[in-house]
């Protein structure tokens, strides 16, 4: 049975090779600018659905083998979660194709990476919370954090279990946290304080956006 830990590096390893396909695919292209980013557009979107399953499925494999762990009793359906983003998407690869069309400092592939991996990733995360919400049995959710910047550290700082069904897993390109489900009856670490659910919203106020940056410069120093 794998732990979190493990569980967060298969997830980086898959979605990093995810990225690295599509960029392999990219560096294959001919013709116009214009052939080329039409290309991207018909097969970078397989390629993000292919790993994107494969995420979902990884997640939904660990929340089963953390449900067996904590002895949950209840019959529960794990479902594999991978929402229709095909809009958002084809924007996005849109995005990465700019370098195509002049010289920019920034390469098609670091694009790319940027667009692909954080998709790919989104399916594995959106399987735990999605089942947390609809299993019963769960008592919250907790980031699963690795080599990271101060942003995901604080998130994740001192386990928090996040409890509220508002709460998003907020992410950047290239993160590389999981998510892990909390079952009723574990001992379990703090609920998330009041900062950690503000970095977790899906929107901010500039505001609430000053007084997080505010409070991680002061409490997570570089």
């Amino acid at each position: 049975m794998p732990t979190p830990q493990q569980s967060r590096r298969a997830l980086a390893l898959l979605s990093d090779e995810a990225a690295a396909v599509a960029n392999d695919l990219s560096l294959r292209l001919t013709g116009s600018p214009e052939a080329q980013r039409a290309a991207l557009l018909e097969t970078v979107p397989g390629v993000i659905d292919y790993y994107a399953v494969g995420a979902g499925t990884l997640a939904a494999d660990f929340y089963d083998e953390r449900r067996q762990l904590a002895n949950v009793k209840q019959a529960y359906a794990t479902e594999v979660i991978v929402l229709d983003r095909t809009v958002k998407i084809r924007r996005a690869i849109a995005w990465a194709a700019q370098p195509l069309f002049g010289p920019m400092a920034v390469t098609l592939q670091l694009r790319l990476s940027e667009v692909v991996q954080p998709e790919v990733a989104r399916a594995y995360r959106d399987t735990v919370l999605e089942n947390r919400r609809r299993d019963p049995a769960t008592a919250g959710w907790r980031r699963v954090t690795g080599v990271c910047c101060k942003f995901c550290r604080m998130l994740g700082d001192k386990g928090a279990i996040y409890k509220r069904d508002t709460a998003q897993f907020a992410a950047h390109p290239h993160c590389d946290c999981g998510a892990e489900p909390v079952f009723q009856g574990e001992a379990i670490g703090p609920e998330a304080n009041n900062f950690q659910y503000l970095g977790s919203k899906r929107r901010r106020t500039p505001a609430e956006k000053q007084a997080l940056r505010d409070w991680l410069e002061a409490e997570y120093p570089d």
